[in-house]
């Protein structure tokens, strides 16, 4: 990055340029941006006029507000509740809405528009590769990644692949002591598919699949100089 330099200050033996935006695509972008999504949500509490009583974000971008709503002051009038709850759950520009009340979520949209454009897409059906679906009778949410598991499936060859229990059987030890016989042939080819496998392997275990943790972990020992025994 080049920039000029101000006038009176062109000696960089005394000064320093310290960048006070994030620019996309740096490493520190996205905890930039965490920050200031995680500050508007704090201001939300102190500007709101509702009965907020708790708004804590956590390392784990989830960001939780409560606000209490007596029988004979509704200040939200969907709320069926005695409190009402938001949760934002976000990731990068990404973010998912969880509420009891559509006023509450309303109110902290508007609130977010005046630092920065966001938009309310509504019942939110696919997000980041999840299919999210909600029991009409009991108003719970499910998450699960089936299409995206059968498109993986499907683009390696694996849709009639034989199943495994875990914990693993004992049969498993002889495939392991096969994968770590040495490779004699680096295709570079075969290794970016090999990775490419594994990558998006971790992405399923890390969120709703962590019984393959073992398989991925496994799988990651060999991603320098994987062989076509690893790839099978």
């Amino acid at each position: 990055m080049y920039c000029e330099c101000a006038e009176g200050y062109e000696d960089r033996r005394k000064y320093i340029y310290q960048l006070h935006r994030h620019l996309c695509g740096m490493k520190d972008s996205p905890q930039g941006w965490g920050q200031l999504f995680a500050s508007v949500c704090v201001k939300f509490v102190n500007n709101s006029k509702s009965r907020i009583q708790n708004m804590q974000p956590n390392l784990a971008n989830i960001i939780e507000a409560t606000a209490f709503v007596p029988e004979n002051d509704r200040i939200y009038s969907d709320c069926l509740h005695s409190t009402a709850i938001i949760i934002i759950a976000s990731y990068v520009d990404d973010n998912l809405a969880f509420t009891n009340c559509e006023a509450l979520a309303a109110e902290f949209e508007v609130h977010c528009n005046v630092k920065f454009p966001i938009n309310a897409e509504g019942p939110v059906n696919w997000c980041l590769f999840f299919k999210y679906d909600r029991d009409s009778t009991t108003s719970a949410v499910s998450a699960h990644q089936h299409l995206y598991i059968d498109k993986l499936l499907k683009k390696w060859g694996m849709e009639q692949c034989n199943l495994l229990l875990t914990p693993f059987p004992q049969k498993a030890d002889d495939i392991v002591k096969e994968l770590t016989e040495p490779v004699a042939i680096h295709e570079e080819k075969l290794v970016k598919e090999y990775q490419a496998l594994v990558g998006t392997s971790l992405h399923l275990q890390v969120h709703t699949f962590l019984e393959i943790s073992w398989a991925v972990l496994l799988s990651s020992k060999y991603m320098i100089r994987p062989g076509p025994t690893h790839l099978e």
